[in-house]
């Protein structure tokens, strides 16, 4: 729900916005075709290589439920800009060159509880106001501010400076392999991964024929890794 107490916009003269290329022509309403804003978004998307999760601190007390909450990409709106969602929570982190549809807005990364219309080009909640649960003005729309003063809905429904830091995350998968080996992935930044493989044990051979029962109980460490990463293992002795 908004607040009735929405922050006003200050007029600070006209401003100009660079908008992705080639934009085809537009309703009464200022809105794209979804399929070109997607193209769009993803060009851009490309080329800037913007971080794709953020965890999020700082807030006031009033807000204490966005503390620690993880943002991930969603997608581009026709900006360019990444916008992002909270997990398991319907608050999103955005870019609005003018909130309140006047022209004339200032640029900011928003938080807020709705969704942005990633086919406007303005106002991107779509309420007409500059109302929202934080912003902090920001011309860049290759990603927020990883800190910064935000001004942020706290206490008795004023609005407040708050100094909040996104902090750019990853992920970290570790999987065991057989010869006691491990594989860890790690996603990070616009969602590339690196994989490395590490053996973590050595290996006790049982079973052999009666031929070979020679190799049964030895011990085998790794001694060194293959082109590919996986190891090497040597007998002891």
């Amino acid at each position: 729900l908004k607040h009735p107490q929405a922050e006003h916009e200050v007029p600070q003269g006209h401003e100009q916005f660079l908008l992705p290329p080639r934009i085809p022509k537009r309703s009464p309403n200022g809105e794209a075709p979804a399929a070109f804003a997607a193209t769009a978004a993803s060009m851009v998307s490309a080329s800037l290589g913007d971080p794709w999760m953020y965890t999020l601190t700082g807030a006031c007390d009033a807000q204490n439920d966005v503390n620690g909450m993880t943002f991930v990409k969603q997608g581009n709106t026709l900006s360019g800009a990444p916008y992002y969602k909270a997990l398991r929570a319907e608050k999103y982190l955005y870019h609005d060159p003018d909130c309140q549809s006047s022209q004339d807005g200032t640029p900011r990364w928003i938080l807020d509880g709705q969704r942005p219309d990633v086919n406007k080009t303005h106002d991107l909640d779509g309420d007409g106001n500059c109302d929202y649960i934080g912003r902090i003005d920001s011309r860049d729309t290759t990603h927020p501010p990883t800190s910064g003063e935000w001004t942020m809905l706290c206490e008795d429904g004023h609005y407040k400076q708050q100094f909040v830091v996104l902090l750019e995350g990853s992920t970290t998968t570790t999987t065991t392999l057989a010869k006691g080996a491990t594989s860890t992935t790690t996603t990070s930044r616009n969602g590339t991964q690196s994989t490395t493989t590490k053996a973590t044990a050595s290996l006790s051979l049982n079973g052999a024929c009666t031929y070979k029962r020679t190799l049964n109980g030895l011990i085998f460490d790794v001694v060194s890794t293959a082109a590919d990463g996986s190891p090497i293992y040597k007998a002891r002795g």
